[in-house]
């Protein structure tokens, strides 16, 4: 090499070391020195060693079984041809720097290893490309900042209107309501709530009270606006009429808002905002549509609320009705029952009646000859006259108490005497051919509908009748039986009424107290009796039901009905 190159490279401030063919440091200048330190010619390779293993690839791609193929300088010394890499060096524990090393032949006998600082330039290109990740950032977090912002002051208005309306269940109310919040949002100077008919909207609220004038006006859109509100999309528009068919212009040009408000997927109405402002923000047309939505679940719960209420009206009047029948059919049933008993009954006052006459005939002839002989038939007549009247009294009295048809209160009543009535009313019934037994226990009074009590024992004992004369029909000899008890049986009082009639077959078992059933011919039965009898025992909170065929305990028996009537 020539003394100028060396002066040349002895001068740069770039580290430059010089290798002959035989890999021995032939020259280094002063930058590689201060550097990298002094290294001596060596036959030993221990320059070139000292030198290379502090310095490593940043990228390496290399792919061989040579460990020192993989050192940067090892590679740029031994390549045969020009060589620029990338290195990292290691100058002590801490300090790390970058170089860019060039390597080149000169004079086919030198092997010049050019090093080139980039640590400054890389650390300045680290600091930028982190600055300008720091601006993004910055950017980001701003941007995310306004949008948390946005979204605060979203979440607490729809949060505040959310609360204002969600408790609301009057439609007239809410929809007020909800025609403000949204005025105020978008600084509106009118709005309104209009239903949907067919192809058109009927304004049914304003906001303000100014524009009431225009409830019931029908507004028009275009077919393009109605489908999309079907689809639940707002349309947002710079208008100069209120709507399509609108005779008068607006004064100014305005934006205008329709909401629509669907009830289950239907287009149920819509809501109408007109603002005087440019345009409308992202924030605000998100704001309207979460309103929009909240107004839409809220109308949805308001009418559900008031279909509900309509159909329990509907109901408490469809249960009336109902009750009130139920009254008459109870009533009908008495009434029927009575029927059955009126021409005994007339039977049964008749007779003492003809006595009573027969007696008056012959007191016109005693008067005629008095003596004392007389005076003992008179009293004879006298006392089967007192019988005779305390008889139909008695029958007059149970009639007069069995047809109690407006008596609706509860009152305290003894079943021991209510069931005494019933078999005086059916004592025509039973005098020839029957024998009642009573086994009434010492019972309290229990609050009751007496009335209906004796339309239920009337009908069970008349069954009961019904069932032994159809023995008797055959057989004129056979007595029937009678047998009423009463006793307390924990907190009910239980009423048991036994018969030794036909009993009743088990395949009419399941159907005895169903309405319209009966095993008496066509004429002789409503088929409502036993149906009646279960309601009104189901009215007293009690229970009504039956045995038929061998009852235990009671082998005289064929028929037994137990009801059992709360005490309390």
């Amino acid at each position: 090499m020539g003394n100028a190159l060396i002066d040349f490279y002895h001068n740069l401030e770039e580290p430059i070391v010089v290798y002959d063919r035989k890999l021995d440091i032939f020259y280094h200048n002063l930058s590689f020195k201060k550097i990298f330190g002094d290294f001596n010619n060596s036959k030993n390779f221990s320059g070139l060693d000292k030198l290379s293993y502090r310095f490593s690839y940043q990228m390496c791609f290399l792919n061989s079984s040579d460990l020192k193929t993989y050192n940067p300088i090892i590679s740029a010394i031994e390549n045969p041809y020009n060589y620029t890499t990338f290195a990292t060096f290691q100058k002590d524990e801490n300090n790390f720097f970058n170089y860019m090393i060039k390597a080149f032949n000169f004079k086919k006998r030198y092997r010049v290893v050019y090093f080139y600082d980039m640590t400054d330039e890389i650390q300045k290109e680290k600091l930028k490309e982190e600055n300008e990740k720091l601006k993004i950032q910055n950017i980001e977090f701003a941007s995310t900042n306004s949008k948390a912002q946005n979204q605060a002051v979203k979440m607490a208005l729809l949060n505040r209107i959310s609360v204002s309306l969600k408790n609301e269940l009057d439609i007239k109310t809410l929809i007020e309501k909800s025609l403000k919040e949204l005025s105020i949002i978008v600084g509106a100077n009118k709005s309104y709530f209009a239903k949907f008919k067919k192809d058109s909207f009927v304004i049914e609220y304003t906001y303000p009270e100014v524009y009431s004038p225009q409830i019931n006006e029908e507004i028009f859109y275009s077919k393009k606006i109605i489908n999309e509100l079907h689809l639940g999309q707002n349309s947002i528009q710079t208008c100069l009429k209120e709507h399509d068919k609108a005779e008068i212009p607006l004064l100014n040009p305005c934006i205008r808002i329709i909401l629509p408000i669907l009830k289950n997927s239907q287009l149920f109405g819509i809501i109408v905002i007109f603002t005087p402002k440019k345009q409308i923000t992202a924030l605000e047309n998100e704001l309207l549509v979460g309103i929009s939505m909240q107004v839409t679940s809220s109308l949805l719960q308001a009418s559900l609320f008031n279909e509900i209420s309509q159909k329990k009206i509907e109901l408490e009047a469809t249960i009336k009705e109902l009750k009130e029948t139920q009254l008459q059919l109870i009533n009908s049933e008495k009434m029927a029952s009575l029927g059955q008993l009126v021409a005994s009954v007339a039977h049964e006052i008749n007779t003492p009646l003809g006595a009573i006459n027969a007696n008056n005939e012959m007191m016109k002839k005693i008067f005629e000859g008095i003596n004392a002989d007389s005076k003992e038939i008179l009293n004879e007549i006298n006392t089967v006259d007192k019988d005779a009247i305390n008889r139909i009294n008695n029958i007059v009295q149970s009639l007069k108490r069995f047809v109690r048809l407006d008596e609706t209160v509860q009152q305290e009543a003894d079943i021991n005497q209510e069931l005494n009535l019933t078999l005086e009313l059916i004592h025509h019934k039973i005098k020839n051919g029957f024998e009642v037994i009573k086994e009434y226990g010492s019972i309290p009074y229990v609050n009751c509908y007496p009335n209906m009590l004796n339309q239920v024992f009337l009908n069970i004992l008349m069954n009961a009748i019904h069932s032994i004369e159809d023995i008797k029909a055959y057989d004129k000899n056979y007595t029937g039986k009678l047998k009423l008890k009463t006793e307390i049986d924990g907190d009910y009082l239980k009423i048991s009424i036994f018969d030794n009639g036909k009993g009743i077959p088990l395949s009419d078992k399941e159907k005895i107290f169903q309405a319209g059933f009966t095993t008496k011919k066509k004429g002789q039965g409503t088929g409502l009796g036993l149906a009646i009898c279960k309601k009104i025992i189901e009215k007293h909170n009690g229970s009504i039901d039956f045995e038929s065929g061998r009852i235990e305990n009671e082998p005289e028996y064929k028929t037994k009905f137990v009801i059992n009537i709360p005490l309390f």
